[in-house]
């Protein structure tokens, strides 16, 4: 399998996963809006909940990287341009779901 199919499937198989778990995320969001802090808490004692919204920022952002990149690929002709926004999406893509996710367990804890 060439690398622009194995690319496609990804991005498909990340927006397949995704959907069930936003699907949650939407029956769960009113309540996160008006929850107090204890209430936020006690909603990331449930080790359900914070590791559905883990995969949510990780399958959320692995799902942009590979849209951005293909972005980048038909929009940026600069070569040097291309690979630093490339290295920037990488990075953002990494950074922000860890810190997400850690900040999860920080409440949880």
């Amino acid at each position: 399998m060439n690398k622009v199919v194995s690319k496609w499937l990804m991005q498909r198989v990340a927006a397949v996963l995704l959907l069930p778990l936003l699907i949650w995320f939407l029956f769960h969001y009113d309540n996160l809006m008006t929850f107090s802090y204890n209430d936020a808490i006690n909603f990331f004692n449930n080790k359900l909940n914070t590791i559905f919204l883990s995969l949510i920022f990780i399958l959320a952002f692995f799902h942009m990287r590979i849209g951005m990149g293909e972005i980048f690929e038909d929009y940026i002709h600069n070569a040097a341009i291309k690979k630093l926004a490339s290295a920037f999406i990488l990075i953002i893509s990494l950074i922000i779901p860890l810190v997400a996710i850690t900040a999860m367990i920080i409440l949880s804890l």
